[in-house]
């Protein structure tokens, strides 16, 4: 699942509209089940391994809370509902587990091939990016997007730990030995991946399935905001390009603009200050940069 396909389907599932009767309790079980859904499609930006296992209750639970929090503000008070809906997927990546397949091409640090991944944990849930003050908006678009944009930013700082059974060098045969390798950062597939109802074709020429890419949010928020090339997005971090085994997705190139580009779908219809947020979240890069030297 795509964040297309996320954004398609809470908008769907959660339109007042369709859905007259849903209460509190369903709108929150609705946002963390797509999340859920949409995130077991990724992958680490190296290893290319998903999550097997989040925490979907509490993040159920705190979805909840911020819902409730959102109704109970009084009017006139700063309230952010995708900020609070943040402690809900941070704690969802809170020692999360993922899958143990495949087994890591890159050897763990001092071995030279990996043969079994024993554990892959998440050790660190990530920074969820804070929102400025905004005005309470109708338009549940609007809150999706935000929604979308920020949970692309924040897996970006997702991280973990695997644990491996490598083989290490030693004469006369490589010996096994325990392995730590430390992963950063996880992508959803911008593409989704359907059934092609022309396969098997006459000529053989029809695959079996077919790849519906997502495209770029990003440049079409800033040509509706204005946005100025000083705050554009690939100003908050530089290219950090990887050792071989990063996903082709990326084509080895996992900064931070180029994951919001393959990452975000081009179908939204209203635009949030993005030139505000950019430049709030910069400064939350260099404050978090400051504090972990």
């Amino acid at each position: 699942m795509s964040w297309s396909l996320f954004k398609t389907n809470i908008l769907r599932k959660t339109n007042p509209v369709n859905n007259p009767n849903l209460d509190i309790n369903q709108v929150a079980t609705i946002w963390a089940e797509e999340y859920d859904a949409c995130v077991k499609r990724g992958k680490d930006f190296i290893n290319l391994e998903s999550i097997q296992t989040g925490n979907v209750e509490i993040m159920k639970n705190l979805f909840r809370a911020a819902l409730s929090k959102g109704l109970t503000t009084p009017p006139g008070t700063p309230f952010s509902l995708v900020n609070e809906f943040g402690n809900g997927v941070k704690a969802y990546w809170a020692g999360a587990q993922m899958r143990p397949f495949p087994i890591p091409l890159i050897p763990a640090p001092g071995s030279i091939q990996n043969i079994q991944v024993n554990s892959n944990i998440v050790t660190n849930p990530g920074v969820w990016p804070l929102y400025p003050p905004i005005n309470p908006t109708s338009k549940q678009i609007i809150m999706v997007n935000m929604f979308v944009l920020a949970a692309v930013v924040h897996l970006f700082s997702v991280s973990g730990i695997i644990q491996t059974t490598s083989l290490y060098p030693s004469a006369p045969t490589p010996v096994p030995a325990p392995g730590v390798i430390v992963w950063t950062g996880y992508l959803i597939p911008p593409i989704i991946t359907i059934p092609n109802i022309n396969f098997p074709s006459a000529d053989g020429l029809e695959p079996p399935v077919v790849e519906i890419p997502d495209v770029n949010i990003v440049g079409e928020l800033n040509r509706q905001t204005n946005t100025p090339t000083e705050y554009e997005v690939s100003d908050l971090l530089t290219n950090t390009p990887t050792e071989s085994g990063v996903s082709d997705l990326l084509d080895g190139d996992t900064s931070l603009l180029n994951v919001i580009n393959v990452s975000l779908p081009d179908d939204t219809s209203e635009a949030f200050n993005v030139d505000q947020y950019i430049k709030d979240f910069r400064k939350q890069l260099i404050a978090q940069q400051v504090h972990c030297d």
